[in-house]
């Protein structure tokens, strides 16, 4: 009983969001916070941006990252965790989450001295009120995991479901598809990423192949203050050729959980298909990416914000894909973020099985 609410534990794991929602009116008047804020558009500049299962840990003294977040989350949530005692902040994309995962975040964000009975301040945030249920289903699970944890997890946000879902023509749409947090004052707010960094291709890649067995990963040194993919591996798709010829619609509705809540489409099948080309152009990254098993290490260039590789060399590790994967056209701004009201890149990916069986997508991972 270690998930509090106001500094009371709850003495079971959540069952219902409704429920929740009814028994603690402050966690709804708290959503509604949230949601009303102006949403962001984040620049390159001062961002660190984490996908479907990876995390991030800062601290406040940062030079180089003073905005963490994420976005694309539909059913999926973003789960920020603040370590009063230190005033490191961990920010993490989730659609499941095992003891394991919670165990390497929390160890990462407290370090070995850590006490269980120091208490951390978490927000859950993300996974709208589909009519799928599909949201609920990933998140519930979650919850339980956070409830079984030896820390206590003082739940200071929840902004999920019913309190992010907007109904438009007789269909539920998130009303919040990114959330970023500044590590200098705590604010959190609704946010896209322009930005999102180096290896896109690559690290969709780890989760559209790997499934559940795909646990979170650790992306930033925040000592070196350096960016770091992997090193790690994937399993190769003798049917990736078959996947790479179908249509965008074939793939939107196939890998999409809820296709109408994807406002850009093409957003979403470009990203797919960059993935995929990487599977098949590197069947085993182990070999060929990550060589000698060390990770694939960048740096925040200090002039465009842009995160620049540490090796500089003509190969795949080079330039080419150190822009960001979004394919958006940006100019360098001294500003860490702006305001757009309307701007709103939206992709998430479901697996499931295909009429034929050679077509290995795991059906576990969401993004």
């Amino acid at each position: 009983m270690v998930l509090l609410i106001n500094g009371v534990p709850l003495d079971e794991a959540p069952q219902s969001l409704g429920q929740l929602y009814l028994q603690f009116g402050q966690l709804r008047e708290g959503a509604r916070q949230v949601v009303d804020k102006r949403r962001e558009v984040v620049g390159p500049t001062g961002s660190l941006y984490v996908s479907v299962r990876e995390f991030a840990v800062t601290h406040s003294q940062d030079s180089k990252v003073e905005i963490l977040g994420t976005d694309n989350l539909v059913n999926n949530v973003a789960i920020i965790i603040k370590n009063t005692a230190s005033g490191s902040t961990l920010v993490s994309h989730v659609d499941r989450l095992t003891t394991d995962d919670l165990d390497t975040m929390t160890s990462a964000l407290t370090g070995q001295a850590y006490s269980c009975n120091n208490r951390l301040q978490i927000s859950i945030l993300g996974g709208f009120q589909d009519s799928k249920n599909v949201s609920q289903s990933l998140l519930i699970p979650v919850l339980a995991t956070l409830h079984s944890s030896p820390h206590y997890l003082e739940l200071a946000t929840l902004c999920v479901g019913e309190t992010v879902t907007v109904v438009r023509d007789g269909i539920p749409l998130p009303l919040l598809s990114g959330v970023g947090v500044n590590v200098k004052t705590g604010d959190i707010f609704p946010a896209v990423f322009r930005e999102k960094g180096p290896d896109m291709d690559l690290r969709t890649a780890r989760t559209l192949t790997g499934g559940e067995k795909v646990g979170m990963l650790d992306i930033y040194d925040c000592v070196r203050e350096e960016l770091t993919i992997g090193p790690f591996t994937y399993s190769p798709m003798r049917a990736v050729d078959i996947w790479l010829q179908q249509t965008d619609q074939f793939l939107l509705q196939s890998l999409s959980p809820c296709p109408e809540a994807v406002e850009d489409r093409e957003q979403f099948t470009t990203q797919l298909r960059a993935t995929l080309r990487m599977i098949k152009e590197h069947p085993y990254p182990s070999v060929t990416l990550f060589h000698s098993n060390n990770p694939r290490t960048y740096r925040k260039d200090s002039s465009s914000g842009v995160w620049i590789s540490k090796i500089n060399t003509n190969t795949w590790y080079g330039q080419q894909y150190i822009k960001s994967e979004a394919s958006l056209s940006y100019k360098a701004d001294p500003l860490s973020y702006k305001t757009d009201p309307a701007l709103n890149l939206n992709f998430h990916f479901k697996h499931e099985a295909m009429p034929w069986q050679s077509m290995q997508l795991q059906p576990q991972a969401y993004y």
